[in-house]
């Protein structure tokens, strides 16, 4: 049932019309106003059939939790210390500019992380006489898909304002398209900052703001042959390419995070999640953002 609103709580209104254990797709039709959001959001300029996008993580939580996953404090648990990063800038009696960044320590409770789902969206065109973009997972109407349901569907509510169910022939409709990733080359010269949109240095703090773009001028300053940046859905990742090394570096704009770092096909391996990045081992070096990546990646790029 289509579903106009903010998000929900309960799958019942959306599954209404379905049939007990009936087989669905979580989607929206292809509007002009959903078109529009296409390519202010993901940068997508074409519409090709079966297109995978990958909603950044910079949209709201649901999007978060989708794309890099959570932390939920355990609070039946002695709190410990751990070290949140901050920028700092100061002024000398001599009026000289001084800044850095400082590992303050704070007490918070232990945390538990939750995967990311990873879930992706996939344009579908000339379906029945409508195009349509869908969740690439395939639910069913019973209690054991209700929270992935529900997940999926606040993810599209978060973005587009709006979600229904498809009911969709897998005889007659390839739904797993190919996995697509588009990454264009920045100018020369240009600086990585600008690269990104308003919106999303508008959703980091002042703090992320500084920490990121430090880290990818620091990456810059090894002279890589060429720097890409994601679009289509893939808008926030970069990769810096060193190809007399054999080395390509995979950042985000999102602090806290992690970089990788691949050797050989990374056209393919960038077609991965993240989750299966990891768990096949494919990265030559999973590098997580904190005082200690700046020396990790020199000892590969030096």
């Amino acid at each position: 049932m289509y579903i106009k609103q903010s998000r929900i709580r309960k799958s019942k209104k959306l599954l209404s019309d379905l049939e007990p254990n009936q087989k669905f797709f979580l989607g929206i039709e292809i509007s002009d106003e959903i078109k529009k959001i296409l390519k202010e959001k993901f940068e997508i300029l074409e519409f090709v059939d079966k297109n995978t996008i990958f909603p950044s993580p910079v949209y709201g939580i649901m999007s978060r939790r989708n794309a890099i996953g959570e932390f939920i404090p355990q609070k039946d648990q002695p709190k410990e210390i751990a070290y949140r990063a901050q920028s700092w800038e100061v002024t000398d009696w001599g009026g000289k500019s001084h800044s850095g960044i400082s590992y303050v320590p704070y007490e918070r409770y232990p945390r538990k992380f939750i995967e990311p789902k990873e879930l992706k969206f996939i344009i579908l065109l000339n379906q029945t006489n409508k195009n349509i973009l869908i969740i690439d997972s395939e639910y069913s109407n019973s209690a054991a898909y209700d929270s992935d349901i529900i997940f999926g569907a606040n993810l599209f509510l978060e973005i587009f304002g709006e979600v229904n169910t498809f009911v969709i022939d897998n005889n007659k409709i390839l739904v797993k398209g190919i996995e697509t990733v588009n990454w264009e080359i920045l100018p020369p010269g240009e600086k990585i900052w600008a690269a990104f949109s308003k919106k999303q240095v508008n959703s980091l703090s002042v703090s992320e703001q500084y920490l990121i773009n430090e880290r990818f001028e620091y990456i810059k300053s090894f002279n890589p042959d060429v720097i890409r940046q994601g679009i289509g859905g893939y808008t926030g990742y970069l990769i810096f390419e060193f190809t007399q090394k054999n080395l390509f570096v995979f950042d985000s704009i999102i602090y806290g995070d992690a970089m990788y770092i691949f050797e050989d096909n990374w056209e393919e391996i960038s077609k991965l999640t993240k989750k299966e990045i990891i768990q096949k081992g494919l990265a030559k070096e999973r590098i997580i953002h904190n005082e200690y990546c700046k020396s990790k990646l020199k000892k590969h790029l030096t």
